[in-house]
């Protein structure tokens, strides 16, 4: 019996009975996702930046990268940007397959690296991407690094890379997963 009521608890909690009232499907996924109802429309994000970027991608019909990374305290960050950010490939796709963002994160006074305590490097960054703690934020991630490609009439997220790993298991650089991305989106009937 006892094994019956944790069973039941458990499927009530995740969603099974009632899936649009189960616990589970009012948190966020563990990676990326996108609040979709918090998706600013176009050239009204309060990220000038951010606008300028995706305005960019529309006119050149380009997907719109966004880059999160801690470089200053993250060395899983150091580490991604060296294997994949700072590539030759990467760096010569930037602008011509992708247009690219990247928004850096400082550790706030006081708080030790771990935390996911921080700020958005520029500022109104925070406005676009955050992390677990700040879900307030259209696009959000469990934490840095992490890259998130968007589409950037829509505002859709097409996918987000957080791990290395994650990026490892596609066997390719970054710049082709990208682009591999876009070109599997743009296929599809709208």
């Amino acid at each position: 019996m006892r094994f019956f009521l944790s069973l039941c608890c458990s499927a009530a909690v995740s969603g099974l009975f009632a899936p649009q009232a189960g616990i589970a499907q009012q948190r966020p996924p563990i990676f990326g996702f996108a609040n979709k109802d918090r998706i600013p429309e176009v050239n009204k994000s309060g990220s000038p930046v951010f606008d300028k970027l995706r305005n960019e991608a529309m006119k050149k019909k380009l997907p719109l990268v966004i880059y999160l990374t801690g470089s200053s305290w993250c060395s899983q960050c150091n580490i991604f940007t060296r294997e994949y950010i700072k590539k030759t490939n990467f760096k010569n796709a930037a602008g011509k397959k992708f247009i690219f963002w990247l928004v850096d994160t400082k550790q706030a006074p006081g708080n030790s690296p771990g935390t996911f305590n921080f700020k958005m490097v520029p500022e109104e960054a925070a406005k676009i991407v955050g992390c677990a703690d700040s879900p307030r934020a259209p696009y959000v991630v469990l934490g840095p690094p992490a890259v998130f490609i968007i589409d950037p009439v829509s505002g859709e997220l097409i996918k987000s890379l957080f791990p290395k790993s994650e990026v490892d298991k596609y066997g390719k650089p970054l710049a082709g997963i990208i682009e591999e991305t876009w070109a599997e989106f743009s296929r599809k009937p709208k």
